[in-house]
């Protein structure tokens, strides 16, 4: 790969990590850390993401105040999980307990391959914000892999954002963006996300070639054992590995 190519895909990789990392911080219940790191992250993101369709949900990010930020997550979410935008993927697949086991469990498969503990930060694995993050974590071991580890690496890198898109976060998260703005109140914070969602991820799966994102979809969900991703559930989704201490796969 000439130099020239290699800047392009390092500066779309860094691009899409900072997008994915937005998302995710974006959905965390907005406590005080959680807060803080959306800031954080949106001040890069701004310099990033200029002419992307979630420029604007940057600019906002480090405009809305936490006390709104914090009302109107409960009223789109509610303080326990909301029956029409759930937002943990194993709320939207039908099926026998021991197929939801599965789902689960290939989920925490992707986590593992790449050497990354998604019980860290008291998190469902299918939880919306983890998959975004790991998405984020995924574009910067892409960078780390093209700087570094050659050409085979970022392959291997590459194919698996399309799988984990195929096979998870592309299933579900576009269709949830959608819900997620249905619900929100007009021009809130959360109709905003939830429309750069839907958006960013369609864009996202026709960019890296993994199937088009399903349009619609509902949960099916037994709401008598549904979890919360209020209060106890809060804290910014960290970065899963830390962008220096990336390991290499086997």
């Amino acid at each position: 790969m000439n130099n020239t190519a290699t800047r392009s895909s390092v500066e779309s990789a860094v691009r899409r990590a900072a997008g994915y990392s937005l998302l995710a911080h974006s959905f965390a219940y907005p406590d005080d850390e959680a807060f803080a790191g959306l800031r954080e992250v949106s001040e890069a993101a701004q310099k990033l993401l200029a002419g992307s369709p979630l420029a604007t949900l940057a600019v906002r990010a480090g405009e809305v105040t936490r006390a709104v930020q914090e009302q109107e997550h409960v009223s789109v979410f509610t303080l326990s999980t909301s029956s029409d935008c759930p937002t943990f993927e194993t709320a939207y697949f039908p099926g026998e307990p021991q197929n939801q086991t599965a789902r689960m469990a290939d989920i925490a498969g992707f986590y593992r391959a790449f050497g990354v503990d998604a019980t860290a930060g008291g998190f469902r694995p299918d939880e919306l914000c983890v998959e975004l993050e790991f998405m984020a974590y995924l574009c910067r071991k892409q960078v780390h892999a093209t700087e570094h580890m050659g050409a085979p690496r970022v392959k291997q890198v590459l194919r698996a954002q399309r799988m984990f898109l195929d096979e998870h976060l592309g299933q579900w998260a576009a269709a949830l963006g959608e819900r997620i703005a249905r619900r929100a109140v007009a021009g809130s914070f959360y109709q905003l996300a939830g429309m750069s969602l839907a958006e960013w991820i369609r864009d996202d799966c026709a960019f890296v070639g993994a199937a088009a994102p399903v349009s619609a979809i509902e949960p099916q969900i037994d709401w008598a054992k549904s979890s919360s991703h209020g209060p106890e559930y809060a804290g910014t989704p960290r970065p899963i590995i830390a962008f220096d201490d990336i390991p290499e796969v086997g």
